[in-house]
């Protein structure tokens, strides 16, 4: 309901479009079409149980208030406020909006608010934008439930009236994606979170904290239905204790020891305990606790190995040691879920190995790949341990899906694997691992672009997508914005909070994975998953397939550039650009009414 001037209000509308702090729609959410969540003054909304609804919230007035949440048993509602990130002059996002709502806080009950919110200090501001999550619970009787947003100010009281419609439909708690985020190392964090490591003079305090708040990147990713990915190892494959135990020793005497950092960070990711705790500034874990899908681990070309001696009978003992003790340790604790990851990160430019790890171009440098994944098979052998060996495939991917057939059984695929339907298919088909991977759209950006990830990973056929950076938004996010696009996740401290706090994209991207949870389970069920893909495909304005440039099919990689190719080997979503903002509502509508099963 909108007030009279002078007066307070509340207004709501749907997840896919955002508001800036003087009520204007953010260019970028501007719509061709319509979808209201409004309703003879009120908002109604379909949801399955098991999952979350979502919609925005916008308090309209002057001075300060506070804002209410009431709903019935079997729903719960989180609000969260939204900062208003002030864009940088010379970013690419500021012909766009000068300020963008993204990070989100959580709401404690009874708090007060203002407008203008005195931290964000944007002038004149009229308008203060929440994010309102309602978990429905598996058990949460179908039919209509009744809630309300009440807002108390000086002199008023403003209720808002929202109608559940819960359906008989149970969104799965497996997910048919990962959704995967992304970060390096660990040094970062105390930069971000300096009260958390204020006065922490001692070493193993330090790595306390740093394994808590790592700890806490992994509950708000697998809270929004995603995966958070720490690499420990760097390009040189030296890592920091917390990431592996130490290897002592030489030849048939190398032995790996000192696992306390080790099983203190992992071991709570591993057998699920870490995820029974919410982590600051958080609601509630309503997922169920489970080990992580998957984690890096430090094994590399120089670890547990001494990569002096490659290519003699030396190194080959070292390794096969070593492993196997890392492989045994796995076994020891039960370990036998989360699939660890044995994965090259390093490039030959760097100069510290002369083949490629990552992305890798040239074809001669297939013999050290063929190489690591026989010393890996000796090491492991026949292992109840879910390894996984992960390639970053681009140049090669093609000639690797069957040169390494056998070998790599994990395959992140960067932008070129829209050339390659066929071959990709195939590699599924033998049930390879296969992902995609690219860069994030800024906050400037539609608020429905990230989605376009989570789509095309599914109307592909493969099952995972990873966001190769999500940590980092940037020297100054909150007044000097560069688009946050390698910041999905925020760092909570300058509002108190001594952990990460979700964004408005992350949330819109858990629920765009419910969506294809339901849309998967009921046409599997129903045995139709392939034509359904097909038929939404067709209705859905996101290109999945590309036809090559003309040096891809008369070259090889390794004449291939960014010049003759006019594109990189990451996902380009410039591609796509002029999509319609609300282009995901025939998929919530698929998802949640059941047309594609009929």
């Amino acid at each position: 309901m909108s007030p009279e001037k002078g007066s307070w209000g509340l207004e709501a509308g749907n997840e896919w479009v955002s508001r800036g702090p003087l009520g204007a729609v953010k260019p970028a959410d501007v719509s061709k079409e319509s979808f209201s969540v409004g309703h003879e003054g009120g908002v109604v909304l379909r949801a399955a149980r098991n999952g979350y609804v979502s919609f925005r919230l916008w308090v309209i007035g002057a001075g300060e208030y506070r804002l209410a949440a009431e709903f019935p048993g079997g729903l719960e509602a989180d609000l969260f406020r939204a900062w208003y990130h002030r864009m940088a002059a010379d970013g690419r996002e500021q012909a766009r909006a000068e300020h963008c709502a993204d990070a989100l806080v959580l709401v404690e009950p009874g708090a007060a608010a203002s407008l203008p919110d005195p931290d964000n200090a944007i002038e004149a501001q009229t308008h203060q934008e929440y994010w309102v999550d309602v978990f429905v619970s598996a058990d949460a009787p179908a039919g209509t439930a009744a809630g309300r947003i009440t807002l108390v100010a000086k002199g008023a009281r403003v209720e808002l009236p929202v109608e559940i419609q819960v359906l008989e439909a149970v969104i799965p708690d497996e997910d048919v994606l990962v959704c995967d985020h992304n970060s390096y190392g660990c040094r970062w964090l105390a930069g971000m979170y300096p009260s958390v490591f204020a006065g922490c003079a001692d070493e193993p305090g330090r790595w306390a904290r740093t394994i808590e708040l790592l700890q806490h990147y992994y509950r708000i990713c697998h809270e929004h239905r995603g995966l958070f990915s720490n690499l420990g190892a760097g390009h040189h494959g030296g890592f920091d204790p917390i990431y592996g135990p130490a290897a002592r020793g030489a030849g048939r005497e190398r032995r790996l020891e000192d696992w306390g950092l080790f099983d203190r960070h992992y071991g709570p990711l591993l057998d699920g305990s870490a995820f029974a705790a919410a982590g600051p500034g958080a609601p509630r874990p309503r997922r169920p606790a489970r080990p992580a899908w998957g984690v890096y681990t430090p094994i590399n070309a120089d670890w547990p190995a001494d990569y002096l001696w490659w290519g003699q009978p030396g190194y080959e003992v070292e390794f096969a040691r070593g492993v196997g003790q890392f492989d045994e340790h796995f076994r020891r604790n039960g370990w036998l879920t989360t699939r660890p990851y044995f994965f090259f990160n390093h490039k030959k430019r760097y100069r510290w190995f002369e083949w490629d790890g990552d992305e890798p171009k040239y074809a001669r440098d297939d013999a050290y790949w063929l190489e690591m994944g026989r010393l890996f098979q000796q090491a492991v052998g026949d292992t109840p341990v879910p390894w996984a060996f992960r390639m970053a495939a681009s140049w090669q991917m093609k000639h690797h899906f069957e040169q390494l057939a056998g070998v790599v059984d994990f395959w992140v695929c960067g932008g070129f694997a829209g050339w390659y339907p066929d071959e990709i298919r195939r590699v599924v088909a033998r049930g390879d691992v296969v992902w995609t991977y690219s860069g994030t759209p800024g906050i400037g950006e539609p608020s429905a672009a990230l989605l376009e990830h989570v789509w095309r990973m599914w109307a592909r056929g493969v099952s995972g997508h990873c966001e190769w950076l999500t940590t980092n938004p940037g020297p100054d996010p909150w007044f000097h914005c560069d688009g946050a696009q390698t910041g999905m996740i925020y760092p909570g401290e300058r509002f108190g909070i001594a952990g990460p706090i979700p964004s408005a994209r992350l949330k819109l991207q858990r629920n765009a994975v419910q969506d294809l949870n339901l849309i998967h389970a009921r046409a599997k069920a129903a045995g139709r998953l392939e034509k359904v893909r097909q038929k939404l495909g067709k209705s859905v304005p996101v290109s999945l397939w590309e036809r090559p440039p003309p040096i891809v099919r008369q070259q090889p990689p390794e004449l291939w550039d960014s010049h003759n190719l006019s594109a990189t080997q990451d996902d380009n979503m410039a591609r796509h650009a002029g999509l319609d903002p609300l282009w995901w509502v025939p998929i919530r509508r698929a998802a949640l009414g059941g047309e594609v099963s009929q």
